[in-house]
């Protein structure tokens, strides 16, 4: 627990230090958010607003859990190569939305990368992902389903599903962030419940590198909530894409490295429930030319509702709290048989 409540003190403490420093250099440069046309006409007036702040809170949470690690390192004789392979997923997919803001701020344009050179890039994660699984991790290809004791051997359609998880989980969080502070507020809910399930794998199940993932968990979390000190509405910085695709991809590699690939649908279900309110919507527009929201994703449906953007924001939190505590719940069941 040390370890925890270490990483948790650093990545918070730098991060809520160093992000106002971050603001005054972009406002100093008039770097700023291009706001989608697209989109509510109340967030016009975000235009201008200093982006890119996930790179803040990475840089933060990546010094916090190597400060760590060698610490204990240096303490214990400790570390393991699945913590730096998972925060190396973080990385990559940080650097992908980060490409894709400064192409944006360079245009001076809502639109950044295309969607499917986005998509190029992180089959390139993926395929970095299941190459080190393959070679260096050998993966277990089965899967648990929740609630039960059953595991389902997959054989290499797991590979397809690992493609799955990280393109999904990285475009879910990047459509959730579409209102101040939502996406680092939920996924810092997400992540606190990946941080006790690696715990609990390291202290009852032997699990050596669960600790490690609790460490990169609880500095992120700490990273991403100094960071959402600024972020809150009306927000003074933007994680932007750089933020999002960072914390998918976390998020993403934390559930698979855990084997909680079908629990990661429960615990991160306001991240399903905006992907699917995308989908919904485009499929019957599609199909009816008639729209089932207002706008998607759907938290955009209920600010032209006329829900505040704070209410909204709110009330999606603490859903993205009820489902990770059903989550944990699943998980943690387990242990009360």
């Amino acid at each position: 627990m040390d370890w925890i409540f270490l990483s948790l003190i650093i990545g918070g403490v730098l991060s809520l230090v160093t992000t106002p420093i971050f603001i005054k250099f972009q406002k100093s440069r008039k770097m700023g958010e291009r706001i989608r046309i697209d989109g509510p006409k109340s967030h016009n007036i975000k235009v201008g607003t200093p982006t890119m702040g996930g790179l803040v809170f990475v840089i933060c949470s990546l010094n916090a859990f190597i400060i760590v690690s060698h610490i204990k390192y240096f303490r214990w004789g400790e570390y393991s190569l699945e913590g730096f392979f998972v925060f190396s997923i973080f990385l990559l997919c940080t650097l992908i939305g980060f490409i894709d803001d400064y192409i944006s701020i360079r245009k001076k344009s809502s639109l950044g990368l295309r969607g499917w050179v986005k998509i190029f890039l992180l089959m390139i994660v993926c395929i970095y992902f299941i190459s080190m699984g393959i070679w260096v991790f050998n993966f277990d290809t089965s899967v648990g389903i929740p609630l039960t004791a059953i595991n389902v051997e997959l054989g290499y359609a797991y590979y397809l599903l690992i493609v799955f998880i990280i393109i999904g989980t990285t475009n879910a969080v990047n459509l959730t962030d579409g209102l101040d502070g939502l996406a680092a507020g939920s996924a810092s809910i997400v992540l606190a419940v990946f941080m006790f399930i690696g715990l609990l794998e390291w202290i009852f199940f032997d699990l050596s590198y669960g600790i490690d993932i609790a460490v990169i968990c609880a500095a992120t979390i700490a990273a991403a909530i100094g960071f959402l000190w600024w972020n809150t509405a009306p927000a003074e910085i933007f994680m932007g894409d750089t933020g999002s695709f960072g914390l998918g991809g976390l998020i993403a590699a934390v559930a698979i490295i855990l084997n909680q690939e079908l629990l990661l649908l429960i615990i991160g279900g306001v991240f399903v429930l905006e992907t699917l309110s995308v989908i919904i919507q485009v499929f019957w527009y599609k199909i009816f030319n008639k729209r089932v929201f207002k706008m998607a994703p759907i938290h955009h449906h209920f600010e032209l509702m006329g829900w505040p953007e704070i209410k909204v924001i709110i009330r999606f939190w603490l859903v993205a709290g009820l489902f990770a505590a059903l989550g944990f719940f699943m998980y943690y069941i387990k242990f009360l048989g």
